[in-house]
């Protein structure tokens, strides 16, 4: 018993990292209030929370510019998934000049997808208001003239945001969880129901938040008509999940199709259910 509780005192805090924290390094956009992501400017934040405070720096950067501003931050928060801060000095900016707008911000931690969405406003600068999306990164905020990152990453940033994705942090989660489930099709047809539109778009979420991943896609028929217009039917099923792929982001180099025609049947070709089961596209990552 001794040693459980030994072995428990060990690895508790390990459990403890894994829990949403407020503490750590963000990086993410700002933009302005009617103004879209892609008009919006690269913003790093370090802080440390404490006791129901909030001590750190933010950096705001001009996107493909060497434009930048540091501000020392103090905040609060009342639980792990929200706070509220506020910028109350000038460290050091590309202009050396203290006369700048002060920014007070509220964010929230979004379960679905891990980013941390907030709000902004100056009191001085009644015009300077709008809203943030930030995640946390390993990128160490300092307070370097020359960007931190180079800027290619907050393109990147926006066709996540554009697409969907989730935080980086969040998607080997959705990976680890996300299982496989055939397209089925009606008798003699290569249209996909629409009612499969939500999984295809969540599995072509899945391939664009990891570069690393392709998907494989393989078109079957059932055993009614010739081999010859089974296979071709097949082939036409699995390139029209194709399509759709491209359509939702994804370059054709990460796509294989092939396709069985009535050889590899998942059912019975002898009832009518059987042969509904057998008119589908798997899938497969490679």
């Amino acid at each position: 018993m001794r040693i459980f509780s030994i072995i428990l005192i060990l690895i508790f805090p390990y459990f403890g990292l894994a829990q949403t924290t407020i503490t750590g390094d963000y990086q993410g956009l700002l933009r302005l209030e009617n103004n879209t992501w892609t008009q919006g400017h690269a913003f790093y934040m370090r802080i440390t929370a404490v006791a129901g405070l909030i001590d750190g720096e933010s950096r705001e950067e001009v996107v493909g510019e060497n434009t930048f501003i540091n501000k020392k931050v103090l905040g609060s928060f009342e639980n792990k998934k929200s706070f509220e801060i506020t910028q109350n000095a000038v460290l050091k900016s590309s202009n050396g000049s203290a006369n700048t707008c002060l920014l007070s911000m509220s964010f929230h931690f979004v379960d679905s997808n891990a980013y941390w969405v907030g709000t902004f406003k100056s009191q001085k600068c009644p015009s300077m208001k709008g809203s943030l999306i930030l995640y946390k990164t390993r990128i160490e905020l300092d307070q370097d003239p020359t960007p931190l990152h180079d800027h290619r990453w907050v393109t990147r940033f926006q066709e996540d945001l554009e697409y969907g994705l989730s935080a980086p942090d969040k998607r080997p989660e959705e990976l680890k969880s996300f299982s496989f489930q055939s397209i089925y099709f009606e008798y003699n047809r290569d249209e996909i129901p629409k009612t499969y539109y939500p999984y295809l778009d969540l599995m072509a979420r899945m391939i664009l938040g990891h570069s690393d991943l392709r998907i494989k896609v393989v078109g079957n028929t059932d055993s009614d008509g010739s081999d010859t217009y089974n296979i071709d039917l097949s082939k036409r099923r699995a390139e029209a999940i194709t399509s759709y792929f491209i359509s939702k982001g994804l370059n054709k180099d990460r796509i294989v199709i092939a396709y069985n025609g009535e050889n590899k049947p998942k059912d019975t070709n002898k009832t009518a259910d059987g042969k509904k089961r057998n008119r589908r596209v798997d899938f497969s990552f490679i």
